[in-house]
């Protein structure tokens, strides 16, 4: 079984200069043998294998100008190349194409393979050494497959992936079952009845406003425009850490006390794809449209979809994701489907049986419904 961790590292000076230089090389293999590869197959209409690839970094390595490429971990460059070939590879299979890496990013990293240890702690990183780090759980064990390590909002961390030995299959015991509807005005409405708001970000996101007002007020290239955008970046991450613990306690929540939970398959890219309307006037459409985008984004229910699956799979749980089609639409006493019945955002009520309930725990049994006795919602046995 794989499993991650993300520890913060405290590089001094000497090692913070080699781990710039070990981005820097990584971010250039991934954008040069790109542009290889794309420029020979629109070109001669030639492919070019990520071996090939990788003899052609070792040459440059022996000329003059990019000689600077010895410096840089071989094994890193190595996996540099392979993380751009399975982007290619995920482009031929209908994903989207390749991009170029941008040394403005506001996320850098690269990534080790193998040769990376541990030792209580400090982490050892070819080419920089023993860094101290903070974070490492004990019971973390196991062979490490890969190291990212990554520089953002002037922090270093690296996320370690390591393969623990086989545990002995799981089985749980509990019959319990829910369905679960995501929201942007309840992160979380559940067919027992549970209604959760999304976190609070009021505050933070003020902050933000504030720290982003104060660096656009700076002059380019000062020393006070670097603090406040320093500022800026660590108010981002602090963000963004907060809903991910957010999120990792909701789904713990309802892994510990669940044996299967059921949620709506969404394509959340696609829900969040533009409205059309022109940059000089928008239309009243596409500015609401853009602040629904901006929450559904916000709520990450991607991610809490990936928490809850893998936290239930440790338990033993299980993950069932069914068809969204109708599911706030339908009458869950009923069956009877229609638009009229959500009359508010909040408010369901049945325009056939007269049922009315919260439109969110209406759409949450619909799902478990859906989930556990299939589409056809007019089997009703108790779970």
């Amino acid at each position: 079984m794989l499993k991650a961790q993300k520890v913060r590292l405290y590089p001094n000076k000497a090692q913070q200069e080699i781990i710039s230089s070990q981005i820097g090389g990584a971010r250039y293999v991934y954008n040069r043998t790109l542009a290889l590869r794309k420029y020979a197959y629109n070109k001669f209409g030639i492919k070019i294998g990520k071996y090939t690839l990788i003899k052609h970094i070792t040459r440059l390595k022996k000329r003059e100008k990019t000689s600077w490429l010895k410096e840089i971990d071989s094994q890193a460059i190595q996996q540099s190349i392979a993380n751009m070939d399975k982007a290619y590879q995920h482009f031929f299979k209908g994903g989207g194409y390749p991009k170029f890496k941008s040394r403005h990013h506001s996320r850098q990293s690269y990534q080790y393979p193998q040769r990376v240890k541990i030792d209580g702690n400090k982490v050892f990183l070819p080419k920089v050494g023993w860094v101290k780090c903070k974070g490492l759980r004990r019971e973390f064990v196991g062979k490490i497959k890969t190291v990212t390590v990554s520089y953002e909002a002037y922090q270093y961390h690296a996320s370690i992936l390591v393969d623990i030995e086989e545990q002995e299959t799981i089985i749980n015991h509990n019959a319990k079952a829910v369905g679960i509807d995501v929201g942007v005005s309840l992160i979380v409405a559940d067919s027992n009845g549970n209604k959760i708001k999304p976190l609070d970000l009021m505050r933070e996101l003020s902050k933000l406003r504030t720290k982003a007002q104060q660096l656009s007020r700076k002059k380019r290239g000062s020393n006070n425009r670097a603090k406040a955008k320093a500022k800026l970046a660590k108010q981002n991450l602090h963000i963004a850490n907060m809903r991910k613990d957010f999120l990792h306690k909701l789904s713990l929540q309802y892994a510990e006390n669940q044996g299967i939970v059921v949620v709506e398959d969404l394509k959340i890219k696609n829900m969040t794809k533009a409205t059309k309307g022109t940059v000089e006037k928008p239309s009243k459409n596409a500015k609401a449209k853009r602040g629904l985008n901006r929450a559904i984004t916000q709520q990450s229910w991607g991610l809490f979809f990936e928490l809850l699956e893998y936290k239930l799979q440790e338990r033993g749980g299980q993950l069932i994701k069914v068809d969204p089609k109708h599911t706030s639409q339908m009458c869950n006493r009923c069956s009877h489907t229609s638009k009229e019945n959500r009359k508010s955002q909040e408010k369901f009520v049945c325009t056939s049986c007269g049922h009315s309930a919260n439109a969110d725990i209406n759409a949450s049994k619909n799902i478990l419904d859906r989930g556990i006795h299939g589409n056809n919602a007019s089997l009703k046995i108790a779970v």
